[in-house]
């Protein structure tokens, strides 16, 4: 299966961050406070990472639509997806370019996705996927329901450590994350990848 640039991309960072950030294996699991620091920045970047990863491929497949559309006037599923599912969210009554021009809507429909949806995401969790990549045409059945349920608990990991202190906080666990990142999320993502790819 070929990787888009923007999947090496992610491979590479969180390469990198396991790298540079998380400590040394301890067979005993005893990390030191520093050590434990280091393993929650490894999952917050990580996190960071991999939101960023679903948005930019988000807003390059529409933008690639749109583009094409623009250029050509070739039509895609893709952008009729978009446009099934926020057009609804825009009151176009008041706007006089809407109702006589449909790029002009159009652009404006693409415009509310990626504004309101995209740059306007905050997670990983299910709701924040479903909610970038049903619209470009991803059918929910296509997104694996394990997975799913994995990214919901990695949101919730990554908000318990940017939100409470480290009084509150339990011992995390750098295999299991590492586990969870590597094995778990990653491979799914490269599945995603190529959803994205394959939409018309």
């Amino acid at each position: 299966m070929a990787k888009s640039r923007r999947l090496r991309q992610l491979i590479s960072r969180l390469n990198f961050l396991e790298a540079n950030i998380l400590p040394a294996e301890r067979i005993n699991g005893n990390y030191t406070k520093k050590e434990q620091d280091l393993i929650r920045s490894y999952v917050l970047l990580c996190h960071a990472e991999i939101e960023a990863y679903i948005e930019d491929k988000a807003k390059d497949r529409i933008s690639k639509a749109l583009a094409d559309w623009v250029s050509t006037r070739k039509r895609s599923s893709c952008l009729k997806s978009v446009l099934a599912y926020t057009g609804n969210e825009i009151d176009f009554s008041r706007d006089q370019n809407a109702i006589n021009n449909i790029e002009h809507r159009i652009q404006r429909t693409v415009g509310h996705y990626l504004n309101a949806v995209v740059d306007r995401n905050h997670g990983v969790k299910e709701k924040n996927i479903i909610s970038m990549l049903l619209p470009l045409g991803i059918e929910y059945n296509e997104l694996d329901q394990t997975w799913l349920g994995i990214m919901e608990s990695f949101g919730a990991t990554r908000g318990n450590i940017a939100h409470n202190t480290t009084q509150v906080q339990n011992q995390i666990d750098r295999n299991t994350e590492l586990t969870r990142i590597k094995n778990q999320i990653l491979p799914e993502l490269e599945r995603i990848d190529e959803l994205i790819r394959k939409l018309k």
